[in-house]
């Protein structure tokens, strides 16, 4: 069942409608979970991996996530997803100039919603928890004063001169300038979020960054200084050492260039099995080898692999014609190089 209402935004000078698209299914009831708080996310068309991020986000959020109410999607809505609430809203900024002006307006359609917790957890599809935490005590996290940080820092890419930019308005207001937006999952209220963000002119240019514009109206003086609570993966590591970099650690993101075999093959053994949120299981070369050698190496199991992933087609067609020997040792070679490759 499915329910579809229009939710007008006109406080802002962007208009902008959006969709609810309430699927119940699953959808968490408030009765009895007083200290429940939804989950809100927000995505774009810019998935690199088939949405498999926000797949394992979800597995992650639902193992060690307590007092989860209800899932909020907020843009697009991958396929695979289920029980979850769709938030339909499209991108109103040219990406490639103002991406955080995006992700407001999204929070923003969110904030419309009726159904959506007073406190709510805004979290990205590349961060997951990974220690077992209450969904309230999920600490508002900076990287201290950005009035302190070398101009060097400024330089490494757009987005910091996006931070910069918000930095200096920030100041300009007499807020604080504490850097909120260090890549972990954030607590809104839906409430405050439209009167903090309307004091900012985040349409313009190349917009303000979310969480900081956020964090320093709500938690200046509570904020906690991001020490060891989550690691990221922001480049190429081997699969050891993404199990040494994320060992007792309570979060952790990544992004397109982190995104390497190594870590497709960490999260799937560490969050193999699929959630209540989706409909379906990841199809991926490394979840379908990790799998095959999970499950004892089968044959028939091996050949499915070596058909999907693999171009020697007279090889395939002698497999196909029944297990021997000595076709199941090329077979278990080929595929256990690859693993090889993986781990490298």
């Amino acid at each position: 069942m499915e329910k579809h209402v229009k939710v007008q935004s006109s406080k802002f000078r962007v208009q902008s409608s959006v969709t609810l698209s309430v699927v119940s299914k699953g959808i968490a009831s408030r009765e009895g979970q007083k200290q429940a708080m939804d989950v809100v996310y927000v995505l774009g068309n810019g998935s690199k991996w088939r949405d498999n991020e926000i797949r394992f986000s979800l597995r992650s959020i639902e193992r060690n996530l307590r007092n989860v109410g209800n899932v909020i999607i907020v843009g697009e809505r991958p396929e695979f997803l289920q029980n979850v609430i769709h938030v339909q809203a499209k991108d109103i900024f040219e990406p490639g100039l103002n991406a955080d002006g995006n992700i407001i307006t999204k929070v923003l359609a969110a904030c419309k919603f009726e159904g959506l917790s007073d406190n709510f957890l805004f979290i990205n599809d590349d961060h997951l928890v990974l220690q077992d935490i209450n969904i309230a005590d999920v600490p508002s996290l900076h990287k201290g004063d950005m009035t302190t940080f070398k101009e060097k820092y400024w330089k490494l890419n757009f987005w910091r001169g996006r931070l910069k930019r918000t930095m200096e308005i920030l100041k300009t207001k007499g807020y604080t300038t504490l850097h909120f937006d260090c890549h972990t999952p954030i607590l809104f209220n839906k409430n405050k979020f439209p009167e903090v963000v309307k004091q900012f002119d985040y349409q313009d240019g190349i917009g303000y960054t979310m969480k900081s514009l956020y964090g320093n109206n709500e938690y200046a003086a509570d904020g906690i200084l991001l020490t060891d609570q989550k690691k990221t993966i922001f480049k190429h590591y081997t699969l050891e050492q993404i199990e040494d970099r994320l060992k007792g650690i309570q979060f952790m993101s990544f992004n397109d260039v982190g995104l390497n075999q190594s870590l497709k093959l960490w999260l799937i053994e560490n969050f193999s099995s699929k959630s209540k949120y989706e409909k379906d299981t990841a199809t991926d070369m490394v979840f379908d080898l990790y799998f095959w050698e999970k499950h004892g190496k089968q044959y028939e199991e091996g050949v499915e692999v070596f058909r999907k992933y693999f171009k020697h087609k007279n090889l395939l067609k002698m497999m196909e014609m029944g297990k021997t020997e000595v076709l199941q040792a090329k077979l278990n070679f080929k595929l256990n190089q690859s693993i090889k490759e993986i781990l490298r």
